[in-house]
Formats: C-alpha cells, sequence, structure tokens
C-alpha cells in the first residue's frame, strides 16, 4: 500500500479497517451533497465498465468477454471448430 502524503508530509498508509470505520462515522453527519456524491461513486463502480465494443457499438463487458472466451473453450474441447481452410471456402459462398 502506497504512502499517502500530504504537501512535504509524509502519512502511514491507512489500513482498510481503519478507512472503512472513518467513511462510515463521516456518512452519520454527511449532508445531502455528499451523500449524493458517495452514491454516484459507488453505482458507477458497480457498473460493468466496457473492455470493448461490437461492430454496432454496442459495449462488451469483461464479463460478457469472458463468457465468450469460455464457451469458444468448450466448443474447442468438443470439436466445434473449423479450419481456416473451411471458412474461406464458406467466405466465398456470402
Amino acid at each position: 500500500m502506497e504512502s499517502l502524503t500530504l504537501g512535504n508530509e509524509k502519512k502511514k498508509p491507512m489500513d482498510t479497517v481503519k478507512i472503512r470505520e472513518e467513511i462510515s462515522q463521516y456518512l452519520q453527519h454527511a449532508d445531502d451533497r455528499v451523500l449524493k456524491l458517495i452514491h454516484g461513486l459507488i453505482k458507477a463502480d458497480q457498473i460493468a465498465s466496457p473492455v470493448g465494443y461490437k461492430p454496432d457499438g454496442t459495449a462488451i463487458t469483461k464479463e460478457e468477454l469472458i463468457s465468450r472466451a469460455e464457451r469458444s473453450e468448450k466448443d474447442i474441447r468438443e470439436g466445434r471448430v473449423k479450419t481456416s481452410k473451411q471458412i474461406r471456402e464458406e467466405i466465398k459462398h456470402w
């Protein structure tokens, strides 16, 4: 964990438990603006960030990419594959 610095002063890194305690205490007295900001951060963190995009522009999430890779690996294990020669022949008939 990196040390936090403020100006030239070095501070010791906080552990997760201490951070949780401080945030919990702070939230008990936070105003609506701060609560809405923190809520927005939490919601943004929960939304899966795209790792790529499909040709039509729709996003591909990490979870979708992993799922596609797992399906592909299963297809390979079960023999559902084509050679490059077979693919080239199929392309001729598009």
